[in-house]
């Protein structure tokens, strides 16, 4: 933006100078004329032929085709049809194959990406349904796909995901969480502190979520104003 306001300042410049310089109370034949028109001609020949291609060229757009505006538009509706398609072509082999999990999931996933959360919702719940239940992938969508739909609120329906994926995989870092998160959602902070110390004990040093669960940990102990150690670790009841 800094860049374009710069190119545009400098044209509007030369473009006035072009009107302003003939009419400038200058005598002909005289040393200032000629050494103004000098300066003029080496401004506007310096603006138009060195800086602004200069300036234009840093962004290696020189060579790019042309975009046109009415384009734009025809090329997104292009890649949203594409996308409805392959939704409306999953739909019609559900119709006649609703048993299918894996296609549920892959309908699950295009609603989620086209942001369709409610029905990305129904159609995990499917995918679970007539598909393996011990597989967390599943549940951890079905949760994270709830929560986008509710704002960042982890409804009761969204625990309950993350307490199944604890069932077959105890020590999962993601639902532990945000199973502690939905508690201090509910305005339950000391349990969210124990369920998270309990993950804390329970990762490796080199784990990705310690530090995240650190940050918590230490945002509630400024919040609460109390001791860590004075709330023991509680694993989760499920």
């Amino acid at each position: 933006m800094i860049l374009f306001l710069i190119t545009l300042l400098l044209l509007t410049i030369g473009a006035l100078m072009l009107f302003i310089f003939p009419i400038l109370p200058l005598k002909r034949g005289h040393r200032y004329f000629f050494i103004s028109k000098l300066i003029y001609i080496g401004f506007v020949f310096f603006l138009f032929a060195v800086l602004v291609p200069v300036l234009y060229g840093k962004n290696e757009k020189m060579l790019l085709p042309d975009y046109p505006l009415d384009q734009r538009d025809i090329l997104d509706a292009e890649n949203d049809t594409r996308t409805m398609a392959r939704v409306r072509r999953l739909e019609r082999y559900l119709n006649s194959n609703p048993d299918d999990g894996n296609v549920w999931e892959q309908l699950a996933r295009n609603y989620r990406n086209a942001g369709y959360y409610d029905k990305a919702a129904t159609a995990y719940r499917n995918a679970i349904e007539w598909g393996i239940p011990e597989d967390i992938s599943k549940w951890h969508a079905l949760a994270e796909t709830i929560i986008q739909e509710n704002n960042g609120r982890i409804t009761g329906e969204a625990q309950k995901a993350f307490e199944n994926v604890l069932r077959y995989r105890p020590d999962d870092p993601k639902a532990l969480y945000f199973l502690g998160l939905a508690r201090l959602q509910n305005k339950e902070p000391r349990k969210a502190f124990a369920l998270w110390r309990y993950l804390q004990q329970s990762l490796s040093s080199e784990d990705p979520w310690q530090i995240v669960i650190q940050e918590r940990i230490k945002t509630l102990q400024k919040i609460l104003l109390i001791d860590p150690d004075t709330i023991p670790p509680q694993a989760p009841v499920l």
